[in-house]
């Protein structure tokens, strides 16, 4: 724009002390709320700002406004977020402020100008805000009254609020919040990543989500139970191949043991059952009815061998090694079958997680089904998620990563990943017998409220957190620098574009709406990525020295692509980069044609016996027919259509031998003279050829 709006703007920049309060001022300031600095608004202040803003400048700046209109620079940012903000300044943009109860007008007998009007709901002046940065600030408002009547071209907001509603029914306006986004609380992620299975295409859409179901649900609790009680099962065999890899039977089993050994049979017949079902071998096979009184007896035995480290009782009634031969076979099948086989651990260790609430709020571990069946009767509805017992951990204390993206399209779907991600540690070594949320929930908020462990490696961050690169580094270190490019990223990406597939159509499909989404997500020990839950509003704020420098960069990549590529293709877009472009194909033209059905009313009557009853019948065929040729349009000659050709079942339906005896009559259809022609013509050429054989 102009350059008016450029030379507004230049003082700030030169002047750093000026550029700072600007930065830290707020949006607006009301007198009504008292604040902790000292305010000054006096006469002489404003005789003051009269002085520099003058008619001319005030021209100047409605000029300035003008320009941002037509060349559509105007936005509106509600809340803090300066960073953002200064990038759309810099642009040479025009922001027009929240809108306020306009402030009680003054007497202006006294006034000799117009002026008066215009200073009288200026921005107090703060003690620390030098003169010029206060007159860039007042002009910033006085340029944003000159908005009041126009909607702005970008519109941010982190907050749903009903009194968006206006701003989106201008499809024009670019808008930075999706009307819904059902996938970012935990409830509508797992439901929708149930028809994940239509989506998946490996290399470009594989989502790894621990199994999870939602207690609000009957038939989820159910399968709840189910999966609950045959993961015991299988971990009860993991335990017993693993104890017993260095053939050490007193690790297994002991004559002060307290299970007997029926309980490796009941888990060892209950995984083939259930491996059955996977091979969907159980078709024709009867399944033996297992009672729930026989299941609560094998979950004691379980608690007391894997949670209370006790033993098999030592008798002669089984061998050992044939119990653990059948347990290896019968657990490298079941891996075939279950993806999570790997990171499940021994403990079958579940996390309780409300439905719509974030910040690890109310979030803790369980390990009896007891503790799920407390929660069902509450109104919240929770979802129970499988726990990942093996994550990959760095010097024994666990992380999660943080991956940003951003939907810019939802119908073709258009998909853009931040080049950087950050991990978050755990303040404690990780440990499986405690279940405190501070060696679990690797989330900030959560994270912040404990001081370190004393024992934790000196080599972690003191602030729990590492950008991408140093995490880089440190496989390196390890002896796996390709891991990264090969393993972790592309799982990212791939678990990013595959949620959002399955999440596409519960989208709100405005035109110029984008959303900035944070995903977590833990490794396994394999590197393999798995998503826990995305974000929407996730936190920029500059809480440790990776976000503090992170944030402002991630926002100003952010108008990079909103602002900068809509209108440059070829722009920068900082680390932002497209990983996922929906090609929707073409509809294609409509090739059927117009179908029109003719035919004659049926009518139920008596056989005629005489010659008037006769008559009456010849009458109403023609006044029937005389009808139907003045209603209905005439039919297109038949030579003109190209098209399939379906043969009139009416003639089949009047020669039917139910018809003739049930006392319905067909009056004929009318003759067709093109039918006629066709018919002569194609007479004629079989007939030609004949005589010329």
């Amino acid at each position: 724009m102009s350059k008016n709006a450029n030379l507004l703007y230049d003082e700030i920049l030169k002047d750093s002390d000026a550029r700072n309060a600007v930065q830290s001022a707020p949006v607006h300031i009301s007198d009504s709320k008292p604040t902790n600095e000292p305010l000054h608004r006096t006469s002489s202040n404003t005789e003051k700002l009269k002085t520099v803003i003058t008619s001319e400048r005030l021209a100047q700046l409605r000029k300035c406004v003008d320009d941002a209109i037509k060349e559509h620079k105007t936005f509106t940012i509600k809340g803090g977020w300066q960073s953002l903000r200064n990038q759309f300044l810099l642009r040479g943009w025009i922001e027009k402020f929240e809108p306020t109860p306009p402030k009680p007008k003054t007497s202006l007998k006294d006034s000799n100008s117009f002026l008066d009007d215009v200073f009288l709901n200026l921005p107090p002046k703060h003690t620390w805000e030098s003169d010029t940065s206060y007159v860039v600030k007042c002009e910033r408002t006085i340029m944003s009254r000159m908005l009041q009547n126009h909607p702005v071209d970008f519109y941010w907001n982190m907050k749903r609020e009903a009194t968006d509603w206006h701003h989106r029914i201008n499809t024009h306006q670019i808008m930075n919040r999706f009307v819904r986004s059902l996938f970012t609380s935990k409830e509508g992620l797992n439901l929708l990543l149930q028809q994940m299975h239509w989506y998946c295409e490996p290399g470009t859409s594989v989502v790894n989500f621990p199994r999870c179901y939602t207690l609000g649900f009957p038939d989820h609790f159910n399968n709840f139970i189910d999966d609950f009680r045959i993961t015991s099962c299988i971990n009860l065999l993991k335990w017993l191949t693993k104890k017993y890899q260095y053939r050490d039977e007193s690790l297994v089993k002991s004559f002060d043991g307290k299970v007997p050994h029926t309980a490796l049979q009941f888990a060892l017949d209950r995984s083939n059952e259930y491996l059955a079902v996977q091979r969907h071998a159980d078709i024709d096979r009867e399944t033996a009815n297992v009672w729930d009184h026989e299941w609560d007896q094998f979950l004691t035995h379980y608690y007391c061998i894997v949670h209370e480290h006790g033993l098999i009782i030592d008798s002669n009634e089984w061998s050992l090694p044939l119990f653990n031969a059948a347990a290896k076979s019968v657990l490298n099948e079941l891996r075939k079958y279950m993806p999570m086989f790997d990171v499940d651990g021994l403990k079958n260790v579940w996390i309780l997680k409300p439905g719509n609430k974030c910040r690890g709020r109310g979030i803790h571990l369980i390990k009896h089904m007891d503790d799920v069946k407390k929660v069902m009767s509450l109104k919240l509805k929770y979802v129970v998620q499988k726990y990942i017992e093996k994550p990959l951990l760095i010097y024994q204390t666990k992380f999660d990563i943080r991956q940003w993206f951003m939907v810019t399209s939802v119908q073709p779907l258009h998909i853009w990943m931040y080049g950087e991600c950050y991990l978050r540690f755990s303040t404690q070594i990780f440990n499986l017998e405690n279940f405190h949320e501070s060696l679990h929930l690797t989330n900030h908020a959560v994270q912040c409220k404990y001081a370190n462990y004393t024992q934790r490696d000196k080599s972690l961050p003191e602030q729990n957190m590492w950008d991408s690169n140093i995490f880089k580094n440190y496989l390196k270190d390890i002896g796996k620098p390709t891991v990264w490019d090969d393993i972790i990223f592309p799982g990212l990406r791939e678990n990013i574009i595959g949620t959002m597939l399955a999440c596409q159509d519960t989208m709100d499909r405005r035109a110029n709406t984008f959303e900035l989404y944070g995903a977590d997500f833990m490794l396994g020990e394999d590197f393999q990525p798995w998503l826990l839950e995305i974000n929407s509003c996730p936190d920029l704020s500059p809480s440790t020295n990776v976000t503090r420098r992170m944030c402002p960069q991630c926002l100003q990549d952010v108008v990079k692509v909103m602002i900068d590529n809509r209108r440059n293709p070829s722009a920068d877009t900082g680390q932002f980069r497209l990983v996922y472009k929906q090609n929707l194909p073409k509809p294609p033209l409509y090739l059927g044609m117009s179908l029109l059905v003719r035919g004659r009313r049926l009518f139920k009557t008596k056989k005629a016996k005489s010659k008037e009853s006769k008559e009456k019948l010849t009458l109403l065929q023609d006044i029937t027919d005389a009808t139907i040729n003045r209603q209905f349009p005439k039919l297109s000659p038949v030579s003109d259509y190209n098209g399939p050709v379906i043969k009139d079942f009416i003639e089949d339906i009047i020669h039917a031998p139910s018809m003739e005896s049930s006392g319905y009559e067909f009056i004929p259809a009318l003759p067709s003279t093109s039918a006629k022609k066709k018919h002569s013509s194609k007479h004629e050429r079989k007939s030609k050829r004949t005589r010329e054989r």
